[in-house]
């Protein structure tokens, strides 16, 4: 299963299943549109699968950030194509220090432009206590198998991030 930030991303409402984010980074309040994913591609021309990593390979994506930054889909009304339902000019929140976990599927943190998380659970933050701070970008690409085929939908957020991190949770 792919990890999630508990301390931005908390899993809310056990029964969505699905990544809730920081009141503090929202571009929205309403929990029904924020909680959805931006977009569901199987609607829009991709062959999904249960799999993701070989799709990526083959057409040559290098990262799951690569292929949600670069990839043709169209992403719900009002929402951002590289942020999602967050403010990356919002309040800067402490870096998270908890993990929490939610659907299957793959996942991608960067701290800018540095990926600190993609198979392994730990994320090294230095890069951004170095610099005083940084954006969060997070990428997760959940996987559903809903009415007998599988479903990708993309998640994103970017997120301001203090230096100050606060204690590990789990």
């Amino acid at each position: 299963m792919a990890p999630s930030l508990a301390s931005t991303l908390a899993l809310r409402s056990p029964s969505r299943r699905t990544p809730s984010r920081s009141s503090a980074g929202a571009a929205v309040e309403d929990k029904d549109t924020k909680y959805n994913p931006l977009a569901f591609l199987e609607g829009q021309g991709f062959a999904t699968q249960e799999g993701f990593d070989a799709r990526r390979r083959d057409n040559g994506y290098k990262t799951l950030r690569d292929f949600m930054d670069r990839g043709k889909y169209t992403v719900t009304q009002g929402a951002d194509y590289f942020c999602g339902w967050t403010n990356p000019k919002g309040t800067p929140q402490p870096i998270p220090r908890s993990t929490g976990y939610t659907h299957d599927g793959p996942c991608e943190i960067w701290l800018d432009d540095v990926r600190v998380l993609e198979r392994s659970p730990t994320i090294d933050y230095s890069s951004c206590e170095k610099k005083g701070g940084c954006t969060m970008h997070w990428y997760w690409l959940g996987v559903r198998f809903l009415k007998n085929s599988y479903s990708w939908q993309v998640y994103k957020e970017c997120i301001p991030l203090t230096a100050a991190p606060k204690r590990l949770r789990m």
